[in-house]
Formats: structure tokens, C-alpha cells, sequence
């Protein structure tokens, strides 16, 4: 499952020769518009809209926060050139898109005041940006069905799936409902399931819960810190109702969560999914484990801990809040 033959390498990507995007031709909106997403990962959704989508099922982008994912979605799929002019037939002729977005990125914790700045776009957390989103959106109106509030709040019905791109799962409540919500409905040899948080050194539910679902997709590579799965058959619904990361062991979810793809990673995502183990085991219950294993990280993983000095948030960053956080039991 983990290693794709005649993958394409490029900084930051591995992926199958199926998506490939190195020479998709992506409009300069795409990239223009805020958001936190890669160039890259922007670029896989554009062509996937683009060149991969055949109308067999709707689009999700759970988590769309200032327009970047959703534009670049959109904006593939008024480029396919299978994609009908006046109206989608065979999707019941409601809009092909569904966007989810709370609306307002949460204050820090400790009640500080915390800035985001994208060109000369400057955005307080807990603010609403839903007029920045909309005003990203509005040259797609007729394609996207913009959905504001918890997405633990609505509920996905019986239609199909193609594209789901998933950047919402920062609880494990979250987690949960992606799964139990979007998962069953994803199309057998069809749909493209993208999760954007996957390679990243917290949130271990997505890795556990992935791991569980193995035999359902076939892996297609990293983008940054997306995974991208391709489902090779349907899943079942009392499959994924299941929460593994709740209801299983430790040791069970440990199994779970070490089955993600790792012989391609840099030794910088290396670091990263060994500090969502930390996590992992410090929040099944065994603190002091975590804490042992980190020293073990920290040791092996030294040599790279002081790379890209000119980021605030570099793997000395990742590693020393990993530790903080797991020692003060915030999780």
C-alpha cells in the first residue's frame, strides 16, 4: 500500500502518476486567494477537479477557511471539460461542491491576542472571516454550497462522493464524524479522499484512524502534509462508525497509527509522526511512557532540530511543545 511505483518526487510531494500536477496549468486566482494550504497541495485540488473528476458523485471540502481549497476546487471543475455548462444531470442538479467552514479561528487559550497575515490581509483569531470566504467564493456561487457552523453539526446524506478534501479534523470529535458522516459514502474505485492534517506532529486520531481503514484505499502519496488515498472499495457503515482511537487499546491503536507510509518521508516528517505517538500514548493513558519516548525522539532526531531556524514554529519549536504540552497534560 505504501509505496507507489513510478511515483513523482519534488520537494515536499510523492505521488502517484495518476494525480500528477507538475504540469497542470492552474489559473493565478488559485493562488491568490487566502488560505494556509501549500502551493502545492492547491495545485493537487485544481487537478484533481480538472483532470481527474468525472462527475460521478459531489465534492467535500470540510474546513475551507478563507477560500483557498474551495477556489481551487472550483475552479478545476469550471475548467473540466466534462463538466456540463448549465447543470449537473446526474447529481440531482444541486450544486456539485459542498464547502464546511466554522467561521472564526479560535483565541489561544490563554486568552492572547493572536494575529494571522497573508499579503497585506491581516486576520485576529476569533474574529469571523466568513466575508473573507464569501468574497473568495462569490465567482463560484452556482457550483458551491457554502455550509457555515460546527461541522459536527450537519449531517451528510446518501449521495456519492468523488473528491473529498478534509482539513477540519483538529478534535477527535471532528475526526469522528468525518468518518462516520463522509466515509461510507466515498465511491468504490472512484473517490479521492485528501487529509490535509495527516503529516503533522500532533492530532494522532487521523493516523489511527487511516491505519484502520487501510484496506479500504490504496495510498497515492504526500502532498506537504496531505495524505492522499484513492478508495479501492466501499466502506461499510458500521465500519466507520467505529472510533479506533477512542475505543481501542493502546497497543491497538499504536499497530494502527505505525502503519502510515514512511519510507519516503524526510526525516523532518520522520520527527513529526514520531511526535504524534507521543501524543497518542500520553492520551491513552500512559504519560510517563510518552514522556520516555520523546527522550528517544529527541536524541535520535538532534541533528535536525535547529534546521530552518528562520520559521517561528521549526522542529525544536514541535519537539519542545510536544514535550510541554504532554508534561502539563494539554492535549
Amino acid at each position: 500500500m505504501y509505496t507507489i511505483e513510478n511515483a513523482e518526487v519534488s520537494r515536499g510531494c510523492y505521488i502517484h502518476p495518476e494525480i500528477s500536477f507538475s504540469e497542470a496549468q492552474v489559473p493565478q486566482t488559485v493562488f491568490e486567494t487566502p488560505g494556509m494550504v501549500s502551493v502545492a497541495e492547491r495545485k493537487l485540488l485544481y487537478s484533481l477537479a480538472f483532470k481527474n473528476y468525472r462527475k460521478n458523485g459531489f465534492i467535500v471540502d470540510a474546513g475551507s477557511f478563507m477560500g483557498a481549497s474551495v477556489v481551487s476546487l472550483a475552479q478545476g471543475l469550471q475548467s473540466n471539460s466534462r463538466r456540463e455548462p448549465k447543470k449537473y444531470s446526474n447529481l440531482l442538479n444541486k450544486k456539485p461542491i459542498s464547502s464546511y467552514e466554522l467561521g472564526f479561528l479560535p483565541k489561544p487559550a490563554n486568552g492572547s491576542d493572536r494575529v494571522w497575515e497573508c499579503g497585506s490581509l491581516t486576520y485576529q483569531f476569533g474574529e469571523s472571516f466568513v466575508p473573507i470566504l464569501e468574497k473568495s467564493i462569490s465567482p463560484y456561487n452556482a457550483i458551491v454550497d457554502l455550509n457555515i457552523g460546527d461541522l459536527n453539526d450537519f449531517s451528510w446524506s446518501d449521495e456519492p462522493i468523488e473528491i473529498c478534501f478534509i482539513d477540519v479534523c483538529k478534535t477527535r470529535e471532528l475526526n469522528r464524524h468525518v468518518s462516520a458522516q463522509f466515509m461510507p459514502r466515498l465511491i468504490e474505485e472512484k473517490a479521492f479522499f485528501i487529509n490535509q492534517d495527516f503529516f503533522f506532529d500532533r492530532l494522532p486520531w487521523i493516523k489511527v484512524t487511516m491505519g484502520y481503514l487501510e484496506e479500504y484505499f490504496d495510498w497515492y502519496g504526500q502532498v506537504f502534509s496531505s495524505s492522499v488515498y484513492k478508495c479501492k472499495k466501499s466502506i461499510p457503515k458500521d465500519v466507520a462508525e467505529y472510533d479506533p482511537f477512542t475505543e481501542a487499546t493502546l497497543d491497538e491503536c499504536l499497530k494502527l497509527h505505525d502503519k502510515h507510509p514512511n519510507a519516503h518521508l524526510t526525516d523532518a516528517h520522520k520527527l513529526r509522526m514520531k511526535l504524534s505517538r507521543s501524543y497518542l500514548i500520553a492520551m491513552k493513558g500512559n504519560k510517563a511512557d510518552a514522556i520516555e519516548y520523546l527522550k528517544t525522539v529527541g536524541e535520535d532526531y538532534e541533528h535536525i532540530m535547529d534546521e530552518n531556524t528562520s520559521i517561528d514554529r521549526n522542529d525544536r519549536f514541535r519537539f519542545n511543545r510536544a514535550v510541554r504540552q504532554i508534561k502539563s497534560d494539554i492535549f
